[in-house]
């Protein structure tokens, strides 16, 4: 299994994981910017130009990912 491809954002904000999936859109979990409780983003960012959103198309893997990006968000995020 692939490790996760964490970050930080130039704003501080941690990006639990980001990838590629089966038709090439990108996928990223990222923590949010929500002053009032801990939230996280998942965006999807289509492949072609031709589409501003997508649904991601993921393998057992990808979506292995995703699960475990947001279990490292629940983690860090704690009980609020």
């Amino acid at each position: 299994m692939s490790e996760p491809n964490r970050s930080v954002t130039e704003r501080g904000f941690t990006v639990y994981d980001q990838f590629t999936d089966v038709y090439g859109s990108k996928i990223r979990v990222q923590q949010s910017s929500l002053a009032t409780e801990s939230c996280c983003w998942i965006f999807a960012e289509a492949a072609s130009s031709m589409a501003a959103t997508t649904q991601p198309h993921l393998t057992v893997e990808q979506a292995r990912r995703v699960r475990d990006a947001l279990d490292a968000f629940i983690t860090e995020a704690g009980d609020e």
